[in-house]
């Protein structure tokens, strides 16, 4: 990976610690620097080049996810195979930086695996997958897991195709095809947004996002002709939205980049360069601008006034009430996309959501947008809780260090309890959207796999990263004498199995059009279930349950519900039975891998034998 900020900086390694080694090792030569493109040096942007070499051209991550040209197309491919040879010879040539040599480089990208940063031992759950070392950044774990779906994948050269010159949504579809299409969005993927898209006039852009969205569901002869044109529109006009943001700040264009940061259009060709959290973040810094964030707080100070008996504007309040709404909304899948991504968000709820959208003892209420109200506030505070659980670090050994790790992460773990009860009953009760009610356990699911996943790697990754590991390294971490790590090692299979649960109980009709990044939850479940399972069998011992079938209906259910060969669930699919694959050989012996009991011990966390042998 070449990257860079305002250039793209190639580093050069420390030659030595000390005169003595300088003069007997050469140092490494510095590299020079190439310049960012000329798009990212006018917007003022991070410019990274992501992709191997070997790419028919060659652009920077920005440029290719917003389709647009890059200056890097007509350079000489030699400049960037030198620099990138140069690079390399130099980290092959520098001795070993310590982690905080790592955390002080400026060059490091959020978005890139961290090679040597840990050593392997904090990642063994994946080592079933017999990647090569440092190939993916287990440490943000649903990032790795979409990594793998796009190489499960297969690779995709075939670009979408060029907009067509004067073509507009109305030249592809007809009136009644774009109302029907709008209608399947409206029914099948608005509810998913927990507000009503905000239509104060015409809006063709909205218009066209929701009609290239809803294609995925037309019979494959129309679609194989009518998708790609929208997508082809479509990229063009987002592409001139986000280069001319100053320009197009509209409740329109914030609502346009939400949408297709869950989704993407599924029409054969390849979209995956297309990077949620880009178009998201897009959306937020819109949002910002046009001071979204401040509508919580203009919603409650006019529902105080008029309390008050003041004379309030209705259509003010209703407006203001809208924007919260999509700023809560907004806040809540940027915070989707990050979870479990190395990611931050950019935009920050503030308590005033919790005025504006109150608990009852009759939840979720009698109606749709009530129902709706209720699932932006409850993601929003599992998002705060889950957010608040994965920035506690393990700080030392000391008992004090430990027993304030522990009871941080015990705080977290309760405050989910909560908003779990609150969800539990609700596909029961509700009057409406009960799926959606339904498939909100996936997610609350998720977030507290995630917060367990992070306590235990934290844990993990101080002795790796100390120099104090040892076989029974766990022992050393029981905060008031409690064996934490074996109790919520144990509650990660359990709760990831349960991920697995909602997903097949939930209706397969509407599965397919959940938001794509949701693929990734369940890809993530069944690859943790499938690695302890690998962990355990190390040491020759049993794991009863019913995984092996769990995981062949989740396949079974994928497939169902995908709407196409290119969708996130037959992506999800390809992985999970690639993954059980591995299983099964091992299992009939076909895998010749060699057992190591000796390390046994390192796996603790994930397991606990009982006198029987059996893992309980």
């Amino acid at each position: 990976m070449i990257q860079t900020h305002d250039t793209i900086s190639m580093e050069s390694s420390t030659s030595g610690t000390s005169a003595s080694s300088s003069k007997m090792t050469k140092p490494p030569r510095k590299t020079k620097s190439i310049q960012a493109c000329n798009s990212c040096r006018k917007h003022k942007t991070r410019c990274e080049i992501l992709d191997k070499l070997d790419q028919p051209l060659i652009r920077c991550h920005r440029c290719k996810v917003l389709g647009v040209d890059c200056s890097y197309q007509t350079m000489d491919r030699a400049v960037f195979e030198s620099t990138f040879a140069a690079k390399s010879e130099n980290a092959s040539t520098a001795p070993r930086q310590s982690r905080s040599d790592h955390s002080r480089s400026p060059s490091v990208s959020n978005a890139s695996p961290q090679n040597d940063i840990f050593p392997n031992l904090p990642h063994q759950i994946w080592s079933f997958l017999r990647l090569p070392r440092g190939t993916l950044d287990w440490t943000a774990p649903l990032e790795a897991i979409q990594a793998l779906m796009k190489q499960v994948a297969g690779p995709h050269d075939r670009p979408p195709p060029p907009a067509t010159t004067n073509d507009t949504l109305d030249t592809i579809l007809s009136p009644d095809q774009i109302d029907h299409l709008i209608a399947i969005f409206e029914h099948n993927y608005l509810p998913w947004l927990n507000f009503s898209l905000i239509r104060d006039r015409v809006n063709p852009l909205l218009d066209l996002t929701c009609c290239a969205i809803a294609s995925r569901h037309l019979g494959d002869g129309t679609r194989s002709s009518v998708a790609p044109r929208l997508q082809a529109l479509l990229t063009n006009c987002i592409a001139k939205m986000i280069l001319q943001s100053r320009k197009s700040e509209t409740l329109e264009s914030i609502q346009c980049l939400l949408i297709l940061s869950l989704w993407v259009p599924v029409c054969g060709t390849d979209e995956g360069s297309r990077d949620g959290r880009l178009l998201i973040a897009s959306a937020v810094t819109m949002a910002l601008n046009m001071r979204l964030n401040e509508a919580c707080e203009l919603t409650v100070a006019l529902r105080d006034a008029q309390a008050r008996g003041e004379d309030v504007s209705n259509q003010d309040l209703v407006g203001a009430t809208d924007r919260a709404r999509l700023w809560l909304a907004l806040t809540n899948i940027e915070s989707l996309l990050c979870t479990g991504s190395g990611r931050h968000p950019l935009s920050k709820r503030t308590a005033s959501y919790l005025k504006i959208i109150t608990l009852s003892p009759h939840l979720p209420g009698s109606n749709i947008i009530a129902g709706q109200d209720l699932r932006l506030r409850l993601l929003a505070e599992l998002f705060d809780i889950t957010e608040a659980g994965i920035a506690i670090r393990l700080r030392s050994l000391s008992d004090s260090d430990i027993e304030q790790w522990h009871d941080g992460f015990m705080r977290v773990l309760g405050s989910m309890d909560r908003v779990t009860r609150l969800l539990t009953p609700l596909p029961l009760v509700a009057e409406y959207d009960e799926f959606y009610f339904k498939t909100l356990h996936i997610i609350e699911r998720t977030c507290r796999s995630l917060v367990l996943y992070h306590a235990c790697l934290t844990a993990r990754q101080h002795f790796a990263n100390t120099g104090k590991d040892h076989p029974y390294w766990f022992k050393q971490v029981r905060p008031r004498g409690l064996d934490v790590l074996l109790i919520w090692g144990k509650e990660s299979v359990a709760v990831a199995e349960s991920v697995l649960v909602a997903f097949l109980e939930a209706d397969v009709r509407l599965l397919g059009t959940m938001p794509d990044y949701m693929f990734n939850i369940i890809a993530f479940a069944s690859r943790f279930v499938t690695g302890v399972r690998f962990l355990v069998i190390q040491v020759g011992v049993d794991f009863p349950g019913s995984i092996e079938r769990l995981l062949d209906r989740t396949i079974c259910k994928l497939n169902q519900c995908s709407l196409s060969s290119d969708s996130a669930a037959a992506k999800c699919s390809a992985l999970i039975k690639a993954m059980l694959k591995l299983w099964i050989d091992r299992v009939q012996g076909s895998d010749d891998e060699p057992r190591d009991s000796s390390s046994s011990p390192t796996y603790a966390p994930y397991q606990n034998r009982s006198s029987s042998g059996r893992v309980s």
